[in-house]
């Protein structure tokens, strides 16, 4: 999203999967700062173990880069900062920001069965409730 492209970009499919695999992902744009080229090597590290944020400290490691410096997480935390946008929603459950494409799509039945064959229990500890306007 930095950059306008993928780090492993190529046109085909193919090729695009090599680069995931095996190449290292391109972050030589003259304009990416050095934070954001570190950051960014750091969480596409090829090998788990040393990716950011898979240590002990999990994503205390990512918040703690340098990058994020400017970020008061303790107040994100808290929900104490505006968001920088708020889309305007007619109705809760208004979707007019999404693109029709998939809006429109119908869950596949594999999808279905999995989840009445599941019993309700494919998202265990999950809930959502509505509360005010937090935002």
């Amino acid at each position: 999203m930095l950059v306008g492209l993928p780090p492993f970009f190529s046109k085909h499919r193919e090729t695009l999967y090599q680069n995931i695999k095996y190449a290292d992902p391109k972050l030589d744009y003259e304009f990416l700062q050095d934070d954001a080229r570190d950051l960014c090597a750091k969480l596409l590290q090829k090998d788990p173990i040393h990716r950011l944020g898979s240590g002990e400290n999990d994503a205390e490691e990512i918040m703690c880069h340098p990058w994020f410096e400017c970020i008061e997480w303790q107040k994100i935390y808290n929900k104490e900062l505006k968001p920088p946008y708020t889309p305007q929603l007619d109705r809760d459950d208004d979707v007019k920001h999404f693109p029709p494409e998939f809006t429109g799509l119908q869950p596949s039945p594999q999808d279905l069965e999995s989840l009445k064959a599941d019993g309700g229990t494919a998202f265990p500890n999950f809930s959502y409730q509505k509360s005010g306007d937090e935002f």
